[in-house]
């Protein structure tokens, strides 16, 4: 460990469902390397505590929002590549200075107990089960994703009855039984432990969207950032991703420069 390292600190922003496995793999660059990790978690609609529902969207997203906003941190994880890609197109993500770490795969989210006994992506075109969905953020579109490839957009989309603003306002609105299950990600088992259960779905119906990280364009520790990123694509780092339910790729990924 280096006098330098010792002093730098790098600054990472998170989506809030993505920070448990990420704070494990800081801990361990940081024994490492001596390169201090600071990780800051959103703290907007995706990230409160509460059943929101969505108003008043205009189809941004607060992940990349309040990053632009702060104006500090080195690097950014977000749940899918699309808010990465929106991320560069809007300046705020450097082109080319990106990771894939790990995937998160699709699943129904249900109440404790199933009061509904929903099993299936067919149950929810049941008449009667209420179904949510998030409009924001790493969820966004991921209902159809998976109901069309059975034909259910019509059938599930009449019994969409909440709207939610992101991954936290989701699972809450699950927990708290304001629906009967919702769209969303195996990985959220930790996020209501005991509170909410989860369907898995059969690997024809999965869908499965990235973790990835992304240096920003106003990064003052480009190359303490582009270290992170290199030791995020390790299976050292990669093993605390899978420990928390996300699918890790067989052999290392890397966007071409």
């Amino acid at each position: 460990m280096t006098a330098q390292a010792s002093e730098t600190t790098l600054k990472v922003f998170s989506a809030r469902a993505c920070a448990a496995p990420l704070e494990e793999a800081a801990r361990l660059f940081e024994r490492a390397t001596g390169i201090r990790v600071a990780i800051s978690v959103c703290s907007r609609h995706c990230a409160q505590p509460v059943a929101e529902e969505a108003a008043g969207q205009d189809g941004r997203h607060d992940f990349l929002d309040e990053i632009a906003e702060a104006g500090v941190h080195d690097l950014a994880i977000g749940g899918a590549e699309f808010l990465l890609d929106d991320g560069e197109v809007r300046g705020i993500v450097a082109r080319g200075e990106r990771r894939a770490i790990a995937c998160r795969r699709s699943a129904i989210i249900v109440p404790a107990g199933n009061p509904k006994n929903v099993r299936t992506v067919q149950d929810l075109a049941r008449r009667g089960v209420r179904v949510g969905i998030s409009v924001l953020d790493c969820l966004k579109g991921l209902w159809e994703d998976v109901a069309a490839r059975l034909g259910l957009v019509e059938g599930i989309g009449r019994n969409i009855a909440f709207h939610a603003n992101g991954c936290i306002a989701i699972v809450e609105a699950v927990a708290s039984g304001k629906v009967d299950a919702a769209f969303g990600w195996s990985a959220f088992a930790h996020l209501a432990p005991g509170r909410i259960e989860i369907i898995e779905l059969p690997q024809t119906q999965q869908v499965l969207r990235g973790t990835g990280i992304g240096r920003l364009r106003f990064a003052t520790q480009p190359e303490a950032a582009r270290q992170f990123m290199e030791f995020l694509t390790t299976p050292a780092a990669r093993a605390c991703y899978e420990r928390y339910g996300w699918v890790v790729p067989n052999g290392r990924q890397r966007r071409s420069e």
